[in-house]
């Protein structure tokens, strides 16, 4: 009779974490920060937020992160778009959430710049991997005014 040999099933991917990305917009320009020398993917831009915690909504994850990182106040809105986007270290699905500020100003954290750019300058920044069809849906609705500016 042959030996029974034992077989490990290894995943081949972790399930993706959810993260929730800020898309605030005000006179027709859209926030987006750079990552600071340090952290992880440091140089490249992204709409600010963060990780999901287990049984957060995107929306009070955004409120969150958004006063974490940056000590913004505000109010988070409906969900404008998700990108499932897969990084060496694994997957995130990035949840876009619209979000209106409520503090004018913002300080600096986990990112070394931030800065407000239109539809036509949001694309040509390096922009974070999973943030690039984010902001390819931004951009489209920025030129289209769908978003109403603040």
């Amino acid at each position: 009779m042959p030996a029974l040999r034992a077989h490990v099933i290894i995943p081949l991917m972790k399930p993706a974490k959810d993260v929730a990305a800020a898309i605030i917009i005000h006179k027709g320009r859209v926030l987006v920060t750079r990552r600071a020398p340090g952290q992880e993917m440091a140089g490249l831009w992204e709409f600010p937020g963060g990780k999901m915690e287990p049984g957060e909504t995107p929306q009070a994850c955004i409120i969150r992160e958004l006063s974490e990182e940056l000590a913004i106040a505000c109010e988070a809105g409906d969900v404008l778009t998700s990108n499932l986007h897969t990084y060496p270290g694994g997957a995130i699905n990035l949840i876009a959430v619209r979000v209106r500020m409520i503090t004018q100003t913002c300080q600096l954290s986990v990112h070394d710049e931030a800065r407000w750019v239109d539809g036509s300058e949001l694309l040509s920044l390096d922009l974070a991997p999973a943030d690039i069809p984010v902001a390819e849906a931004v951009r489209a609705l920025l030129a289209t005014n769908t978003i109403n500016a603040e």
